[in-house]
């Protein structure tokens, strides 16, 4: 397991360069995220690690492309995020980035498979081919049987097996989880966390997971502990 923030070794599609967030102005700002650099590769799950309150979902939404950097660079396959406008932004996401979240998020009154296919929209996927990506995507994550079925019927593993596959249905090279097993017992989460891994690392995906939970970062390639909105290297 590397202990380097920043690797220079081949396949990076995220890069953050001397990122730093400020909150506010004058005396009442507040400094999220302090000069951070990293570099997540193709087929890497990167752990980040930190106490509430660190800086862990500010970064994770700068190299997500929803918070942009007060200073510093986000760079998802070589495109500098900060110069695209909005609606650029807004495609990239859509279309380069799939996000999970510790809430699944889904719409309640759409059924799981609804829930997945209804993000195709926004990448512009036919809707025939978003509803068969679905299918597939709950079969090989093992929900298929639940596809019917609203949230509310679907136990809080099953409802975040729902989440990464709308993550995943448009086959993004970049996914980021926000603390994605915070409302699972140990066993459910760990159930997602190897999925995360398998998506990544069969994928070629660059994967990034926000997290307090030791085990979780345990199933990670790299970890990297942030404290007080600066990164630092753990062994």
């Amino acid at each position: 397991m590397s202990d380097h923030l920043d690797d220079p070794g081949g396949g990076a599609l995220v890069r953050a360069e001397g990122c730093t967030k400020i909150y506010g102005d004058g005396h009442t700002s507040v400094t999220a995220v302090v000069d951070a650099d990293l570099t997540i590769r193709a087929g890497e799950l990167f752990a980040l690690v930190g106490p509430s309150g660190s800086g862990k979902s500010t970064l994770l939404s700068m190299l997500g492309a929803l918070l942009t950097p007060t200073e510093g660079h986000v760079r998802i396959e070589d495109v500098d995020v900060g110069s695209l406008g909005e609606r650029k932004r807004t495609e990239l996401r859509a279309r380069r980035i799939g996000f999970v979240f510790q809430a699944a998020g889904l719409v309640p009154f759409l059924t799981a498979e609804e829930n997945v296919a209804a993000v195709g929209a926004f990448a512009g996927m036919p809707r025939q081919a978003a509803r068969q990506r679905a299918q597939v995507l709950l079969d090989e994550l093992g929900v298929a049987d639940r596809a019917t079925h609203l949230p509310a019927a679907l136990s809080g593993g099953e409802r975040q097996r729902v989440a990464i596959a709308r993550a995943l249905l448009v086959d993004p090279p970049v996914l980021l989880a926000d603390e994605p097993t915070a409302h699972l017992d140990a066993d459910r989460g760990q159930q997602v966390v190897e999925l995360l891994g398998a998506a990544v690392h069969d994928g070629g995906r660059a994967g990034l997971v926000v997290t307090h939970d030791p085990g979780v970062a345990a199933r990670a390639d790299r970890i990297v502990r942030i404290a007080d909105g600066r990164l630092i290297p753990t062994a």
